[in-house]
């Protein structure tokens, strides 16, 4: 029974400090500006993915914070590893519930930080703009097979849904 809790305060150690790895580079590549939209890390709101700058903006406003949740987990990890019994798993679920408290309140001043990013009007409007039936010119004048295939080539990717990480596509149904 003593090696059971042994084997749990340790689990619970190394999921917290992978966890704290994991906000550490998020962070650091958040500060420097170097941390590419994506759909798995960082600040992810409609706000954020809507544009390059908004994202790298909502990150670096927010990295601060993932570092001191990177700090607070550290501190768990360690008190996690020196106290043993089943205390030590309390400090770790404790831990990870600050931090995660942490995390959610600067991402959310990332969030505000990325609205005042003004919008990129010039852009891609990719889907939420044309009509999907007619058959159109993409911007060269080389006719297109859909007007989707045009708009597309407009944006410079390979189909409209690449822009459904900037949500402009959010007005069509998922399930069509």
């Amino acid at each position: 029974m003593v090696v059971d809790v042994i084997v749990l305060s340790v689990v619970a150690a190394v999921v917290v400090f992978a966890l704290a790895a994991l906000w550490l580079v998020v962070g650091g590549l958040g500060i420097v500006g170097r941390l590419p939209r994506n759909r798995w890390l960082g600040v992810r709101a409609d706000e954020s993915m809507r544009s390059d700058e908004a994202f790298q903006v909502a990150n670096r406003v927010a990295a601060p914070g993932l570092f001191a949740a990177a700090g607070i987990l550290v501190l768990s990890g360690i008190v996690t590893l020196g106290i043993g019994g089943y205390w030590s798993i309390a400090f770790a679920v404790v831990g990870v519930v600050a931090a995660l408290f942490v995390v959610g309140l600067v991402s959310a001043y990332g969030v505000r930080a990325a609205a005042a990013v003004p919008a990129d009007d010039e852009g891609c409007s990719c889907c939420s703009t044309h009509d999907h039936d007619e058959p159109a010119a993409d911007p060269a004048g080389a006719p297109a097979d859909t007007a989707d295939e045009a708009h597309a080539a407009e944006c410079g990717t390979s189909s409209c849904g690449a822009c459904s990480l900037r949500a402009v596509c959010s007005n069509e149904s998922a399930q069509a």
